[in-house]
């Protein structure tokens, strides 16, 4: 017998599927899927074949409407970056940070803001982003103020919570369906979170007789901007796309004919958002490539100001070139062992 489903979770080689009925089904995945290079996703839509009451097989992934790698995740609908008043406090520079990240992973997909934690201290941000086009909602989760319109928003969607950890988004998915039962962290003593999303897991709930998935996701917690097209990245901030300057190739940053400046003084263009913008595009020309960084030729070798190098009371000292480093004692030990492996194949 077969059904369609969509993903849910992923643990180990087990998918977990729920039917149109609402029923979870544990499944291996075809070996053709895999060898055929069709990686599954949290969020795909599968047909799978039913072996017993509770196990399947999935046999087949319909298209995708999209995906994400970190977070893996495919099919989503809109994303909620959440952030909060306070504990942690409000940063606008990290909320423009997730908002051109998420956008230019999902450039065709609705992004929202969600400020939570409103009964503890009341932020208005509305003038600052009335030219973007996200969304804003206010919300508590603890005494559900602002809940009932968020739920008219998620209806039938498949959603994605962003934000920083402690901010809030599992106790948001408690509020929304307060059946669910889910480990909410406590904030550390720095006054950031501490994570308690470890996997990215759909949770189904009901809203206005309309299913909806919610997905909080730990993979948005860290990301780079480094090697990002700087074009793109102005991209994903519409409020800036009405500034129009001498040349159609600006990326106002201080070329000639911008009239970035000039905009920002006249009130036509959020301060605060343009010079997010210009930290985000010096961050995409950093030394951070795809997750490397380039080596330096310095070591510090502590706080001694004798011969070397000194920056901010450190010392450096030149690293000794990669050809003429001395080999390590463990590199030395697996050496042996490959000898030894080799001698005992004979």
């Amino acid at each position: 017998m077969k059904s369609k489903g969509k993903i849910t979770k992923i643990l180990a080689n087990f998918y977990y599927v729920q039917d149109g009925e609402n029923k979870l089904w544990e499944c291996f995945a075809r070996a053709r899927l895999l060898k055929e290079g069709k990686l599954l996703f949290v969020g795909d839509e599968v047909d799978i074949e039913i072996s017993n009451p509770k196990q399947g097989v999935i046999i087949d992934v319909y298209p995708r409407k999209n995906k994400l790698f970190k977070p893996p995740i495919s099919n989503v609908d809109e994303v909620l970056v959440v952030f909060s008043t306070c504990e942690p406090e409000f940063d606008f520079y990290n909320l423009d940070r997730y908002l051109s990240y998420i956008s230019y992973e999902l450039k065709d997909e609705k992004i929202s803001v969600c400020i939570n934690k409103i009964d503890l201290k009341r932020i208005h941000i509305d003038e600052i982003y009335k030219n973007t086009e996200h969304k804003i909602f206010y919300v508590s989760a603890l005494t559900e103020e602002g809940i009932e319109k968020l739920c008219n928003e998620i209806s039938g969607k498949t959603i994605v919570l962003a934000g920083p950890s402690g901010v809030g988004k599992t106790s948001l998915i408690k509020a929304i369906s307060p059946e669910k039962d889910l480990v909410i962290g406590e904030i550390s003593s720095v006054g950031s979170g501490k994570h308690t999303t470890r996997n990215v897991q759909l949770i189904s709930v009901f809203n206005n007789d309309k299913q909806s998935f919610i997905a909080d996701t730990p993979g948005f917690t860290q990301f780079s901007f480094g090697t990002l097209k700087p074009e793109r990245i102005l991209n994903t901030f519409k409020d800036l796309s009405i500034i129009h300057c001498l040349y159609d190739n600006c990326i106002h940053n201080a070329e000639e004919g911008c009239l970035a400046e000039e905009m920002i003084n006249k009130g036509q263009v959020s301060q605060s958002r343009y010079e997010s913008y210009l930290k985000i595009l010096e961050e995409s020309k950093s030394e951070i490539k795809y997750g490397k960084k380039q080596e330096t030729k310095l070591k510090s070798v502590g706080t001694d100001t004798a011969a070397g190098e000194v920056k901010g009371g450190v010392k450096f000292v030149p690293k000794i070139d990669q050809e003429k480093r001395a080999e390590s004692r463990r590199k030395q030990k697996q050496d042996l062992l490959k000898i030894k492996d080799f001698d005992e194949e004979k």
